[in-house]
């Protein structure tokens, strides 16, 4: 049994992979384990409880990092180490000297076409690969991984669950969009959705958590069929979201622009919705900011495709989105990269937008089966079931 695991990813802040390595974190520490994670962001603040679980590893922590920076090469580890992934199944430059005992691959990818030689390279290193998503279970599978895991990530129950609002936003129907600003995520197809609905329903308001630090993947946008543009941003500032929307007919008044939220603020916000709304053309994963948003009992429309298929499972959780058209990007040469990728219909979430609004106690029902699909789906559960694969206790 491993007493101590490396977390070749970054632990903490507001990505998924943050809030997944922050979980494998504490959920290693509870269980008597040494997580050793090669980067920990500078945005995690821990409360009492987590300082008092991960204040024994701080020695041990720094040694570690000491080690990891050893200029001489690889460096061999002598623990099991998992190790976060790129599409490519590569792992990240900074980190790809460290050798973990054995090695274990973590993935979110999606495209399916990944080149033969990256494959190689992957299997030759890897003892095994943990999927986020049954559709990458499915590809790993058909490229010739024999080791593969599916473990999706989870929830904190103890933070995302139902609960009363605080009538903040009394009289109005809020519409709840987030995930990175990007092609991939479909904001493109909300904003659109959004607009009509919003034309019939001026009382709608949309609340969207978009920040996205990477202006290359923001610049993906222009790929929209809808060509609706992208934001501006001064910098390395915020995102002038809700200038971007007015200008597309959206007006100032009917946005809540978020930013980057602290992940423990998201649950008070998240539970003042009244749909949550994910058109995503594609999600390695399960969607995190999806699922916590079922979790707190938030009726959810997703789009029938990739990742979203698991949270689709069970029957009436969330409420899916079954047109998906091919995408293409605009470019019939780029087809193989959006494969099994769906392109949701603007008309078919203004209709079931209007069936939320009109059957508010359907949609309840919805919400709650959501809930109580995702208590599920709780990390403490999610990281035993990867550790028990692992042979790990």
């Amino acid at each position: 049994m491993a007493t101590k695991f490396g977390i070749g990813w970054q632990v903490g802040g507001t990505t998924g992979w943050g809030v997944y390595g922050l979980a494998l974190t504490l959920r290693g520490a509870q269980r008597g384990l040494i997580p050793v994670p090669v980067y920990i962001s500078s945005k995690f603040v821990p409360d009492a409880l987590e300082k008092r679980l991960l204040s024994p590893l701080h020695r041990t922590w720094i040694v570690e990092k000491e080690f990891f920076s050893l200029d001489e090469g690889e460096v061999r580890t002598g623990y099991p180490f998992l190790m976060g992934l790129g599409n490519d199944l590569s792992v990240a430059d900074p980190i790809a000297h460290i050798r973990g005992e054995p090695e274990t691959g973590v993935v979110f990818f999606e495209h399916r076409a990944i080149p033969a030689a990256d494959v190689a390279r992957a299997r030759d290193r890897f003892a095994g690969m943990i999927a986020g998503s049954s559709w990458n279970a499915q590809i790993l599978r058909e490229l010739g991984f024999s080791n593969v895991v599916f473990c999706p990530q989870g929830i904190d129950p103890t933070r995302f669950h139902p609960a009363p609002r605080s009538g903040a936003l009394a009289g109005r129907f809020v519409v709840f969009s987030g995930g990175k600003l990007e092609f991939r995520k479909g904001q493109d197809i909300a904003v659109e959705a959004f607009r009509r609905f919003h034309a019939r329903h001026p009382e709608a308001l949309l609340m969207c958590a978009w920040h996205n630090h990477w202006d290359l993947s923001v610049d993906s946008l222009r790929l929209s069929p809808h060509r609706l543009g992208r934001p501006g941003r001064d910098g390395n500032g915020p995102w002038r979201m809700t200038e971007w929307l007015s200008g597309l007919g959206i007006p100032s008044d009917a946005v809540i622009d978020l930013g980057e939220v602290p992940h423990e603020h998201m649950p008070r916000l998240l539970r003042e919705c009244d749909a949550g709304l994910f058109p995503n053309r594609c999600e390695g994963g399960t969607n995190l900011v999806a699922m916590e948003c079922m979790a707190c009992g938030v009726p959810v429309l997703l789009s029938r495709n990739t990742g979203h298929l698991d949270l689709l499972e069970r029957a009436g959780a969330a409420i899916p989105l079954n047109v998906q058209g091919p995408v293409t990007g605009g470019a019939r040469d780029d087809s193989d990269l959006f494969l099994d990728w769906g392109e949701s219909d603007p008309d078919e979430i203004v209709e079931r937008l209007e069936w939320v609004r009109a059957h508010r106690a359907e949609a309840a029902a919805i919400g709650r089966a959501g809930a109580d699909f995702m208590r599920e789906w709780a990390w403490t559960e999610r990281i035993d079931a990867l550790f028990a694969a692992l042979g790990w206790g």
